[in-house]
């Protein structure tokens, strides 16, 4: 008996179901991204993935999806530039869907919009069940549930400091029914340790963790992204590739991911006045093909031009379509 009590126990400290505990998913600077169970993750692209989806958060369940950018005056870090949220009340299936970004928030601090988010679709009455942060804030914008159940908030980013210097979302959670969706249904996962590293092992893979999370975002058809090269690395990576098979998607991810996520491969490529996410869309293109698609081979080609090499491609590009391909 004192068993099966013990690890009930754990069981719910585990998933922080005790009143008033703070079960939080956070973005921060744009790259980093703390999980329910505390673990850092690198974040490195300027798309958008799902953070939190379909998390029962209290009396309703939660998707928090946020979209990257790169900082466009420096062309280095990355920015969170808008927050996607869904909220479904779990007693009568009402739903509201929303949306802020840097601009959004910006306009409702400086008096010039009635609220911080802009609604997007939904029958639930949002004056009813959130309240907002006031106007006057200097750093963040939130929502949060009435009753106390939950808060997401979204800071502003410019790099001059005239507004905020740190670009951060975050999702909290403070009812006793928190139960989370696994990974990778979401980024942040189920509060248990080791999670990207448990499905890697699953999948019988070792290469990095950053290849498992890029292989997860841009194999997710449901995320709709709304960047060009974001949703065609995510038709390539989801459709392309696994008509050759599903090795060859992980491959994709863990041959490309450099090129957004590795600062001399993304510096390098914005240096030449190219773009990271384009190259990065290009050679999962390129891999995805079996190494056929010559168009893509020439696109990438030129982006990776007096670039640092990247290993496999670039050769097989030199080899493939661009004999002057030089590397750094």
């Amino acid at each position: 008996m004192k068993m099966v009590l013990a690890a009930a126990i754990l069981a719910v400290l585990a998933f922080g179901e005790v009143q008033g505990v703070r079960n939080v998913c956070e973005g921060k600077n744009g790259k980093k991204l703390v999980t329910f169970s505390d673990t850092m993750e690198q974040i490195k692209f300027p798309c958008k993935y799902n953070a939190v989806r379909d998390t029962v958060c209290g009396s309703y369940r939660v998707t928090v999806s946020p979209g990257n950018m790169l900082e466009n005056d420096r062309n280095k870090l990355y920015v969170i530039k808008s927050i996607w949220v869904g909220v479904e009340r779990i007693s009568d299936g009402l739903k509201w869907e929303g949306r802020t970004d840097l601009k959004i928030a910006r306009k409702y601090m400086e008096g010039l919009k009635d609220a911080p988010f802009n609604t997007k679709d939904g029958a639930l009455d949002i004056n009813k069940v959130f309240e907002f942060s006031k106007p006057t804030a200097d750093d963040e914008v939130y929502l949060k549930e009435k009753n106390g159940e939950f808060k997401i908030s979204f800071s502003l980013y410019d790099p001059y400091g005239r507004w905020h210097k740190n670009s951060r979302f975050s999702f909290e959670c403070y009812s006793s029914n928190f139960v989370p969706s696994d990974y990778p249904v979401q980024m942040c996962g189920n509060g248990t340790k080791r999670e990207v590293k448990t499905f890697k092992q699953s999948m019988e893979w070792r290469e990095n963790r950053q290849a498992t999370i890029f292989y997860n975002v841009f194999s997710n058809m449901e995320i709709t992204q709304t960047d060009y090269n974001c949703a065609s690395a995510q038709r390539a990576m989801a459709k392309r590739c696994v008509q050759k098979g599903e090795d060859l998607r992980y491959k994709a991810a863990n041959l490309c991911w450099p090129l957004v996520g590795k600062p001399p491969h993304q510096r390098c490529i914005s240096g030449n006045m190219d773009s990271p996410i384009s190259a990065f869309r290009h050679c999962v293109e390129f891999v995805c093909s079996g190494y056929s698609d010559l168009n893509s081979c020439l696109a990438l080609g030129d982006e990776l031009d007096l670039c640092p090499e990247l290993p496999e491609v670039s050769e097989t590009v030199k080899a493939t379509c661009k004999p002057d391909l030089f590397s750094t």
